[in-house]
């Protein structure tokens, strides 16, 4: 009997033929689209700067801070009138004090607000350089001055920081790994997005069978409510499996513009891969239990739909926010009952698995497995058809 009901269920999906490609080529256009913009616009769009110069003895260090931006791959303007991220002034004034030692030279930067962070960062570092060899070069003055033999670095810099990595177990790490926690962070933002079409296609096959007034002579045929819900999920599960075609090439996509997005080399391992895998089809699955429950409980009508999907979709924000502001790693009562919200475990699973923590890693993802089997049967249980027909 179940058998029968998934052919006809797929039957019916194979005569709409524009859902099942709009499912698989719209994501298949659109993610790749979005790895290409993000890459053109770091790449193919540098940072453009505007110098002004007030002073003819200013030129040295104009062309100091032009030297720095332009091996940095910035453009520099020598004062120009065309659009630029950050404008830079170098004041008359400027070469007076700076080559005084008991002066404080004063530069002015002008920043486009929504412009490029990455000029106005590209700016300070070329002026920090300044300041380092202006202020070495003051040192030695006063050493000549005083006839003394100091080191202008060591008193220019007392204290050197060395950066050192730890995941929240407490074990060493690398920058590698830091980066790469960064970019996992990422990727758990987009799993949520890439299984959001599921709640369509179980809207969809239910109030399809409304809408054909076959919902009724479905209901009260001898199928039990348990194969007609399970029906319903597979072929949703099968449809979203189809569209997650495109996400992944679009994942693909975005793990290889990422070391040109974030300037490291990172890969994804195997392992790595294999629980994205996991936890997206997870991520489906409670899609579609969430789906369905809340489906049977308020009715069938469009309304209901809507109300379906803003909630499913809280919760997926929710998630997905949360993995840039927290620390899986380390989470504390009360924060730690966000684990309780849908969705949650889930992105807590991917970055258990960054931060070393395999175990728990693991029981999340079982965690949401038996949550969302539970939520089936609950919903196979309380099947109420008169308020799915009437509602």
């Amino acid at each position: 009997m179940i058998l029968d009901l998934i052919k006809k269920e797929w039957t019916d999906v194979k005569r709409d033929k524009k859902l099942v490609l709009g499912s698989v080529l719209l994501p298949l256009i659109l993610l790749p689209l979005i790895g290409i913009i993000l890459f053109a616009a770091v790449v193919s769009q540098p940072p453009i700067i505007d110098i002004i110069n007030e002073n003819y003895n200013n030129t040295k260090y104009v062309k100091e801070l032009c030297s720095y931006i332009q091996s940095n791959h910035g453009i520099v303007y020598i004062n120009s009138t065309k659009p630029a991220d950050v404008e830079v002034i170098f004041p008359s004034c400027f070469y007076e004090n700076i080559s005084n030692v008991n002066r404080t030279a004063i530069v002015y930067i002008s920043y486009v607000i929504s412009s490029r962070s990455s000029a106005l960062q590209l700016v300070e570092n070329g002026l920090y350089d300044i300041l380092y060899n202006t202020s070495i070069q003051r040192i030695e003055y006063l050493e000549n001055v005083s006839h003394t033999k100091v080191s202008p670095s060591t008193i220019r810099d007392p204290i050197e920081v060395a950066l050192l990595y730890k995941l929240p177990t407490g074990k060493q790490a690398s920058y590698q790994e830091s980066q790469f926690s960064q970019l996992a962070r990422i990727v758990a933002i987009i799993l949520f997005p890439a299984a959001t079409p599921v709640i369509f296609f179980v809207s969809d096959s239910i109030m399809g069978e409304k809408e054909r007034k076959t919902l009724e002579s479905l209901l009260a045929s001898p199928i039990s409510s348990r194969d007609f819900i399970f029906s319903k999920l597979v072929i949703s599960m099968v449809l979203g499996l189809i569209s997650s075609i495109g996400d992944l090439i679009g994942l693909i996509a975005f793990s290889l513009f990422a070391p040109y997005i974030i300037g490291e080399s990172i890969s994804f391992s195997a392992t790595f891969t294999v629980l994205v895998i996991i936890v997206y089809l997870t991520m489906i699955l409670l899609t579609a239990s969430m789906s369905i429950i809340v489906l049977l409980l308020l009715g069938g009508s469009s309304r209901n739909v809507q109300i379906i999907n803003f909630v499913i979709t809280s919760f997926g924000m929710i998630a997905s926010f949360s993995s840039l502001f927290l620390n899986f790693g380390d989470l504390s009562y009360p924060l730690s009952l966000i684990l309780g919200i849908p969705y949650v475990q889930l992105v807590a699973s991917v970055m258990f698995y960054v931060f070393g923590l395999i175990q728990e890693s693991i029981f999340s993802i079982l965690a949401t497995l038996l949550v969302s089997v539970f939520l089936l049967l609950l919903a196979s249980r309380f099947l109420d058809s008169e308020r799915l027909l009437l509602k």
